[in-house]
């Protein structure tokens, strides 16, 4: 969708609730993004513009693609009959998808380069062209999200896959426009480690030492220190994220008060589980619920995460 050639101010349209969210901006004038703790994924759609961080300015054109991890501001000027779209989500909400996301490194680093892959970079918000070839596809899975963001289908499976997918395609791009080629693979030792503390993390057991160590024949220091160069955490870090993003996924799916979720995912009890879930997502559990919960049955009694103005 094109600029209507009469528009003499910028235009912003919303769709769709937490977990997911889309927002078009139709851009005729300077525009500032201030700092956001979600992550983000932008597609310029028409137009050009110079991009601005604290980094410094580039000239961005129609097809870039740009990756948003939390807390960077950037401004667009002197935008030329611009469209970008820009998709908000919670990486939570891909708790469930660990096996996907470890076998698709370009897309770990994408969503979470800031906890789970070792990523060279000095700022938050990445810009990379995306391959010509690829971008009606791209610009395709775009229209489906917003069109099951628009039918307030954002509780389906399908708004979830579809934003898999569009990271997987941009996955590939960005391991080969900004990254140069330089792929930084997970060792297979720190991926078998992986595996191991998601299963026990899922099922809400203890971080299993133990069967780490009889499997990978190494001590608890050197896997935590091998967590920590590719992973940026620690092995206990890792671990203990994993059981709070289950359990936030667990908070946003279901109905289940606080305290039942705290013994399932193996909290010692209600209260250190809040203190430690505040402490990550920046919100008590229920109230993360209340302003993110979207699957059903969730959604009975649950309000919109609306926000003011355009949804930042």
């Amino acid at each position: 969708m094109l600029l209507k050639r009469n528009q003499k101010q910028n235009r912003i349209e919303n769709s769709g609730e937490w977990p997911i969210r889309a927002t078009d901006f139709f851009l005729v004038d300077d525009y500032e993004f201030p700092p956001s703790p979600y992550t983000e994924i932008f597609l310029v759609r028409a137009g050009n513009f110079l991009h601005e961080t604290d980094f410094g300015a580039q000239a961005v054109r129609s097809g870039a693609a740009m990756i948003h991890h939390p807390s960077a501001r950037h401004t667009i000027k002197r935008p030329e009959q611009v469209h970008l779209t820009r998709i908000r989500f919670l990486p939570e909400w891909f708790a469930g998808d660990f096996v996907t996301l470890l076998e698709a490194p370009d897309v770990v680093s994408l969503v979470f380069a800031e906890d789970w892959f070792e990523l060279p970079r000095d700022q938050c918000l990445e810009v990379f062209t995306t391959q010509t070839a690829r971008l009606p596809i791209l610009a395709t899975m775009f229209e489906l999200m917003g069109e099951i963001l628009r039918s307030k289908g954002q509780a389906e499976p399908m708004a979830r896959v579809t934003l898999l997918e569009i990271m997987l395609l941009l996955g590939d791009d960005y391991h080969v426009y900004w990254r140069g080629g330089n792929r930084l693979p997970i060792p297979e030792e720190v991926q078998q480690a992986m595996t191991i503390v998601e299963r026990s993390m899922a099922s809400g057991g203890r971080t299993p030492v133990k069967q780490l160590q009889e499997s990978l024949g190494m001590t608890q220091e050197v896997i935590s220190t091998a967590f920590r160069k590719h992973l940026g955490l620690t092995l206990p870090e890792f671990a203990q994220r994993r059981r709070l993003q289950h359990a936030a996924k667990r908070m946003l799916k279901t109905q289940e008060d606080p305290e039942h979720v705290a013994k399932i995912f193996g909290f010692k009890d209600v209260d250190t589980f809040a203190s430690e879930f505040e402490n990550r997502f920046q919100f008590a559990p229920a109230v993360y619920r209340e302003k993110f919960g979207g699957e059903p049955p969730a959604l009975s009694g649950s309000r919109s995460a609306e926000e003011a103005g355009e949804g930042d």
